[in-house]
């Protein structure tokens, strides 16, 4: 397996970078010019000086525990690395994706220290890139429960009904798609047919037999046809291995179909390691519910104007956490914030209305404890390992 690498034009990628840095400043703009971002929010008193400590200190366990993600996968790979360089190989990708150019330099920066680290080119690759699918599909799962949990919010808020509806039908198509796909690579179509057609009436059931009437009759079908929908997941994804008929027909010696094949080839890694897949999942949604958290303190802590109460943020978090998939310097400035500020805006029918300064406190915090991956890149300079 081979992990993307940055090829091409400088010139391009450079065009590109610039562009992303003028989308992110005039985001950035916006939102101090609408007043979702004042100095003033950002002010904590001294009564809330632990209470931000506390803040601080769960946003810390939060990378400890991505950092046992990571070990565990690579357990699963065969790959024997300890918790301590574990860590210091995650806290340098959280320096890369929150100070050089986002999510994916983070996981590159990540691959190639874990490489140097063990010298296993395949095993690395493929552990990075089943922790971001996982941590990606505990976000999509989050953000569905976080419109779940707070329905009666979402079916009070006028403006929140209108896209709740396919919001949620997208959620769900995604995440079976990734489920469905992924048994049906490990087990077989059959296996991944019947589990799916299994989620489709289990959904159905349960909106059907709703108490709420827009449940019932909006939500129900909406789920029940991202479902079925999904089931073509099972059908097609075989057929993007390498083995595959898509593969070799169509996608065999395009850029798009290697890294499918990169993905095809990090499933099979793990075909057989379910005990470690099933022990990430826990921690990356224990991982996922720590920033949440976090943001509900950081909005405890803050000079805000009206404060949000934990639902509210945990139907926020999620959606404004997945706005980072888009390609942005510094690990979606201004997309992240922008993201978090509409949907508390929505969810509480304009009366948060500083949510932007919320998410930036939790950005501030968490690029200060990936400073801490500077001495760590200093000290493995001069170290080379020939990759298997």
């Amino acid at each position: 397996m081979t992990y993307p690498e940055p090829k091409g034009s400088r010139v391009a990628a450079y065009a590109a970078n610039l562009l992303k840095i003028i989308i992110a400043v005039g985001i950035v703009y916006w939102l101090v010019v609408s007043k979702s971002i004042r100095l003033e929010y950002l002010y904590v008193s001294h009564e809330n000086i632990y209470l931000l400590i506390y803040s601080i200190l769960v946003i810390a366990v939060a990378v400890n525990l991505s950092a046992l993600r990571i070990g565990i996968l690579l357990r699963g790979a065969g790959i024997g690395l300890g918790f301590h360089k574990c860590l210091k190989i995650n806290i340098i990708m959280y320096f890369f994706s929150q100070c050089v150019l986002g999510a994916a330099s983070g996981d590159v920066a990540r691959f190639f220290y874990i490489m140097r680290e063990t010298g296993h080119k395949a095993e690395a690759g493929a552990a990075v890139l089943i922790d971001r699918i996982i941590g990606l599909m505990g976000l999509f799962m989050l953000a569905g429960l976080g419109m779940v949990l707070n329905w009666q919010l979402v079916e009070a808020a006028e403006r929140l009904r209108i896209i709740a509806t396919p919001l949620l039908a997208i959620l769900c198509f995604i995440w079976l798609v990734f489920l469905l796909g992924f048994l049906a690579l490990v087990k077989g179509r059959i296996t991944a047919l019947v589990v799916g057609c299994g989620i489709s009436g289990c959904l159905l059931l349960l909106c059907s037999f709703s108490s709420s009437a827009y449940v019932a009759s909006e939500i129900g079908p909406a789920l029940f046809a991202a479902s079925t929908a999904a089931l073509i997941a099972p059908i097609v994804s075989p057929e993007f291995a390498p083995e595959g008929f898509i593969y070799r027909r169509v996608l065999g010696r395009s850029r798009l179909g290697s890294k499918i094949a990169d993905l095809t080839a990090a499933v099979f890694v793990y075909r057989n390691s379910f005990p470690a897949l099933g022990i990430t999942i826990i921690f990356t949604a224990a991982q996922h519910l720590l920033m949440i958290y976090s943001l509900y303190l950081f909005s405890q802590v803050l000079n805000l104007p009206a404060v949000p109460d934990f639902g509210q943020v945990f139907f926020a978090g999620p959606p404004a956490f997945l706005a980072g998939i888009i390609p942005a310097p510094a690990a979606g400035l201004g997309v992240n914030e922008a993201a978090f500020d509409v949907m508390l805006e929505l969810i509480s029918n304009g009366v948060i209305t500083a949510g932007a300064s919320i998410y930036l406190m939790q950005r501030i915090w968490l690029t200060v404890l990936s400073l801490g991956g500077l001495p760590f890149i200093f000290k493995l300079k001069g170290k080379t390992v020939e990759p298997e």
